[in-house]
């Protein structure tokens, strides 16, 4: 039988071969992870740590990634803020070429204006229904409760799943 560090060191193996493969595993793989009998429980608590140690890597991932997407949100607006008073500036202080543009050189940069235009919706309750889009997309919600309330939907059924359930 084998002793603890030797499978843990054996799944993270595998676990580095799947990552590595881009979470594909190879037939190789596979035939190491296939479970018998024999070794259901040897193999049930590697799993089971691996599973547990990407669920916190996952974890540990989403908030790196909602911290990071909170500096950029941050620096977003920060670079709004400041093109907004740059513009100002720009239009007070820059020389009016004969198109209307503002311009203004510095030793490193070259600054203008320009125009462009957007449309600007007052009141949306106002605005005739043929500017309107409506995406189309199917209500599983809706095709659950009908389901399960005897209706048949064509092109639909209710599948019974079952997943592991790990405390």
């Amino acid at each position: 039988m084998a002793n603890l560090w030797n499978i843990t060191q054996e799944f993270l193996a595998l676990a580095s071969l799947i990552e590595e493969a881009g979470g594909e595993a190879t037939q190789e793989v596979m035939e190491e992870l296939a479970i018998s009998r024999e070794n259901f429980a040897h193999k049930a608590e590697g799993y089971t740590r691996l599973i547990l140690k990407w669920d916190s890597e996952i974890d540990a991932a989403s908030a790196e990634i909602k911290r990071i997407q909170a500096i950029k949100k941050t620096k977003e607006n920060s670079v709004a803020r400041l093109k907004e008073m740059l513009l100002h500036a720009l239009q007070v202080f820059g020389q009016e070429d004969k198109t209307g543009v503002k311009r203004y050189e510095t030793p490193l940069f070259k600054l203008s204006t320009r125009k462009s235009q957007a449309v600007e919706i007052v009141d949306e309750t106002e605005v005739p229904e043929s500017f309107w889009v409506v995406k189309k997309e199917v209500s599983k919600s809706a095709i659950s409760n009908a389901l399960k309330e005897g209706e048949e939907v064509p092109g639909a059924f209710l599948k019974e799943n079952y997943s592991v359930q790990i405390k």
